[in-house]
């Protein structure tokens, strides 16, 4: 039980080479990360878990430099010992950003659960399932990047990593029935290809608060220019922008912007102290707003635009991966995702390997959607 473990805490370089060497001795580790996103606006890693031999690792980044922490980045890029995670994505992309991480002999038991088509993949899920282990998860929206961690903390950190060993066995074993494990294997080698993407800036950010988007003429000027506001205070301040001015006290104040100090105070969800510190500033830009940015037609990912015949064919398509995604026990999305079939639907090709379909999905559906592709719309066929 995670009450039970004893994680030691490595807040040094030669702690961190002791890890390393653990691991290597071990030949494979688990490993797991805490960031402080819900309490930062310049989100890091706070924590690394690492499991190696029944041995727990909590590694503190905040105390440590890169150089300090090369060591453990050399183990994880080695392909011959295996590093075992859950729902890697944000970890491989925080890992790189952070650290410049490269993780090789990745195994996710996220990935392996949905290949499985486990109908609930996440962690704490699968431990009760597989292995009647239950996770205390009260720590989940917590600030790791606190000092000292409580022991309650250090113990729910642990428990990340304590029992991936054990899950990863029994799922690789039920994956390898079924003769899946090339699958997951592909779909592991996909992830550690994922590096961290600095976010492009996109001037209608603001419209993505709840209300905004109805908001008209100098109302949304307002509306723009306290999240311009309030986003300066939070970088200046290094907290999430919720934490300035929430995001339903936000649109509220650009349609019925207050007139004075005790207006403002009176908005449900703000009060005195926040009118004493930022009370003027906001006023100030409630009372002269910049114009908002336009609004572009069509905005948004551009689709596909397809002809009568393409969108024919896509409907064929999405039956057939439909169809054999129920027969797989697997969700349709993780078989084929939508934007292949649009793509599929489009090719002027007819063989699906030149038009985005590749690896295990190619050859679960490539002779459906060749026959789809050349004419033949009964997917059976």
């Amino acid at each position: 039980m995670p009450g039970t473990l004893r994680p030691r805490w490595i807040d040094t370089p030669d702690g961190v080479r002791e890890v390393a060497e653990a691991v290597r001795r071990a030949g494979r580790m688990a490993l797991d990360t805490e960031a402080d996103s819900l309490h930062s606006y310049f989100h890091k890693t706070c924590l690394i878990q690492v499991t190696a031999a029944g041995r727990h690792f909590l590694v503190d980044p905040l105390a440590l430099d890169r150089n300090d922490l090369a060591p453990l980045v050399e183990v994880v890029a080695d392909p011959g010992i295996p590093t075992l995670m859950h729902g890697a994505d944000y970890d491989v992309r925080v890992l790189d950003r952070d650290l410049g991480a490269r993780i090789r002999g990745l195994e996710d038991t996220q990935i392996m659960a949905q290949l499985l088509g486990e109908p609930r993949t996440g962690l704490a899920a699968l431990l009760e399932k597989e292995l009647g282990v239950r996770l205390d998860k009260r720590h989940q929206r917590a600030d790791w990047g606190r000092r000292p961690l409580p022991a309650g903390m250090l113990a729910y950190a642990a428990a990340d990593t304590a029992h991936l060993e054990a899950l990863n066995g029994r799922l690789r074993r039920r994956l390898e029935r079924l003769g899946r494990w090339a699958w997951a294997e592909e779909e592991f080698r996909r992830l550690e290809a994922v590096r961290y993407e600095r976010p492009e800036p996109d001037p209608l950010a603001f419209e993505r608060i709840k209300g905004v988007r109805r908001l008209r003429g100098p109302a949304r000027d307002r509306a723009h220019a306290l999240w311009a506001w309030r986003d300066r205070e939070a970088r200046r301040l290094d907290v999430p922008p919720f934490k300035i001015l929430g995001n339903r006290q936000l649109p509220a104040l650009a349609e019925e912007p207050p007139r004075d100090l005790d207006g403002l105070a009176g908005v449900e969800g703000l009060g005195p102290r926040f009118v004493r510190r930022w009370g003027s500033a906001v006023l100030s830009v409630l009372e002269q707003p910049e114009p908002a940015p336009a609004r572009v037609r069509g905005g948004g990912p551009r689709r596909i635009e397809l002809s009568t015949e393409q969108a024919r064919r896509l409907k064929a398509l999405a039956a057939a991966r439909d169809e054999a995604a129920s027969g797989l026990g697997i969700e349709p999305g993780l078989l084929c995702p939508r934007a292949v079939l649009e793509a599929l639907a489009a090719c002027p090709d007819t063989d699906p390997g030149t038009c985005g379909l590749s690896g295990w999905r190619l050859a679960v559906l490539g002779e459906r959607f060749r026959a789809i592709l050349g004419g033949v719309l009964d997917s059976r066929s």
